[in-house]
């Protein structure tokens, strides 16, 4: 009986040792994050900083203060959110605390206006209504007409030889901006932005 015993444990210990050895010629699995894991989240959801949540929601710990956390901590300041960018072809006027008064205002006929360039200088002048025309040129004491322009929009003039160029627009009748681009020596600049809001406001840049 002893012998069969010590036979038995003999065997156990060889089985033992086989299956050892296999083990350790196994490849090593590890497992990786996954990819949502890994990936970043946004710690501070815009939410926080949007009707109705902005007063009635705490932002969660490390993100920019809102309404609701400064009534919490007074000592706190709110953080205002960057704004967003514009689609393409939609004007914004300056900032209330930084915006002169518009040059002039138009009268819009169905939220669109037809805006009449007249290059008054002998150069050779670029301009774009931006999102609704390509690139185009005009040439020395020529004109142009874009008809049926959307409201906002936004027109660029650029003078081609670095001459100085004035961007002057005057409001001729209901629904028609004349825009006159002289050639004037006391102004720094060799381009011009002219901006026509919803309301018909005219601001040149």
């Amino acid at each position: 009986m002893n012998q069969q015993n010590h036979l038995n444990q003999k065997q156990l210990e060889l089985v033992k040792a086989i299956c050892g050895s296999l083990l350790m010629g196994l490849p090593v699995i590890t497992i990786a994050p996954s990819a949502a894991s890994a990936s970043e989240t946004n710690p501070c959801p815009k939410i926080y900083y949007e009707e109705p949540f902005n007063n009635t929601r705490s932002v969660p710990q490390g993100c920019p203060v809102n309404e609701a956390l400064q009534q919490l901590n007074p000592e706190f300041e709110t953080v205002p959110l960057t704004a967003e960018p514009l689609p393409t072809g939609v004007s914004q006027p300056p900032l209330p605390e930084t915006q002169s008064a518009p040059v002039t205002r138009v009268i819009p006929q169905g939220q669109r206006i037809s805006v009449t360039l007249k290059n008054n200088t002998n150069a050779l002048i670029t301009y774009e209504a931006i999102g609704h025309t390509e690139e185009r040129t005009l040439l020395g004491r020529e004109e142009v007409i874009l008809q049926n322009l959307p409201l906002p929009v936004t027109i660029t003039t650029v003078r081609q030889d670095g001459g100085l160029l004035d961007v002057i627009p005057t409001s001729t009748q209901p629904g028609m901006l004349e825009v006159l681009l002289e050639a004037d020596p006391t102004f720094d600049d060799i381009k011009g932005t002219l901006s026509i809001q919803e309301n018909g406001q005219v601001y040149v840049n």
